[in-house]
């Protein structure tokens, strides 16, 4: 039986989440305003916006829970090193 993962508080910090969302958002109102000048029905319009917001959030999620968790495992890593200098004899 594998021992349990220890998670730093980071990688349950919601606001990175919250900042992705956010700047799915700031990149579909670029998008909406396109889509208005192309003279789109307003479901058209309503459709292409929401479908730039939700390809943008999934990559910003994907790419938030990847620096977490990349960021995690460093910094495991490094504290198992300085453990492992801190127990040395000298």
């Amino acid at each position: 039986m594998s021992a349990p993962t220890q998670r730093c508080k980071d990688c349950r910090s919601l606001w990175p989440f919250v900042f992705a969302l956010t700047l799915a958002a700031l990149v579909s109102l670029p998008a909406w305003a396109t889509f208005d000048l192309m003279a789109l029905g307003a479901g058209a319009q309503t459709g292409g916006t929401a479908l730039v917001f939700c390809v943008t959030a999934t990559g910003m999620v994907l790419y938030v829970r990847w620096c977490m968790r990349r960021n995690c495992t460093l910094r495991r890593t490094l504290d198992q090193r300085r453990a492992g200098l801190a127990a040395a004899p000298r």
